[in-house]
C-alpha cells in the first residue's frame, strides 16, 4: 500500500470536517471472547485513553489522506524516546461534537514546528464523557480508520523531515537521532 501504511490502513471517506488522530494500541481494543458484544475492553480506556487533567490529546489528520495521517504519525513519533512502530485511530470532529464534546486547539508537544498548531485537547472530560470517546474509537475501528505504520516506515517520515528542514536532528531524543543516522 501507499506510503509504508499497513494494509489494514483505509483513508477518510471524503466527509465534510475534520478527523482527530491518537495513538493506540489495536489488539487492546479486541474483546475477548467472554466480553459481550458491544463491550469496550477496560485495558483498552485505561491505557490508550489515558487523560491528563481530564483532557485527551489529539492530532488534528484533515480529511484522512495518506499525508494527513503522516503528518500525525511524525508529530507523535518526533517526541518519542525511541523509534517504533506507530498505530494510530482517528476520529470524527463531528462526532466528538455531536455528543457535545470540548475541544480547544493547543500547541502539541512535538518538535515539529510546523505540526505543533495542529494539536487538539477534547477536555472536561469525566466518566462518561470519556466513555463516549472511547465508543467513538470502537467506531473508527468499525470503519476501517485505523493505521499502522512500521519502525521503518516512522524512521522515513524522520529522515524526510530532516531533510526537509521540519525537524532539527538535534531536537530530538538522543535515541530517535541515532537511530535515524544510521544507515
Amino acid at each position: 500500500m501507499a506510503s509504508g501504511l499497513h494494509s489494514g490502513c483505509r483513508r477518510g471517506f471524503g466527509e465534510v470536517g475534520m478527523f482527530l488522530a491518537r495513538t493506540v494500541t489495536r489488539a487492546k481494543w479486541i474483546p475477548k471472547s467472554e466480553e459481550a458484544t458491544g463491550e469496550i475492553p477496560a485495558d483498552a480506556v485505561t491505557g490508550d485513553l489515558r487523560t491528563r487533567d481530564n483532557a485527551l490529546s489529539f492530532w488534528q489528520c484533515g480529511t484522512g489522506t495518506t499525508r494527513d495521517l503522516e503528518n500525525a504519525v511524525l508529530a507523535v513519533a518526533a517526541g518519542r524516546e525511541r523509534v517504533d512502530k506507530v498505530e494510530i485511530v482517528w476520529v470524527d470532529d463531528q462526532e466528538l461534537r455531536a455528543d457535545a464534546q470540548a475541544m480547544v486547539h493547543t500547541d502539541g508537544r512535538t518538535p515539529v514546528t510546523d505540526l505543533v498548531g495542529l494539536h487538539v485537547d477534547v477536555y472536561h472530560l469525566n466518566y462518561v464523557r470519556l466513555g463516549q470517546v472511547a465508543s467513538r474509537v470502537v467506531t473508527a475501528f468499525d470503519e476501517g480508520r485505523y493505521c499502522r505504520m512500521t519502525r521503518a516506515r516512522v524512521r522515513e517520515l524522520l529522515v524526510l523531515a530532516v531533510k526537509e528542514g521540519r525537524l532539527k536532528a538535534d531536537d530530538l531524543h538522543w535515541k530517535v537521532r541515532d537511530q535515524i543516522q544510521q544507515g
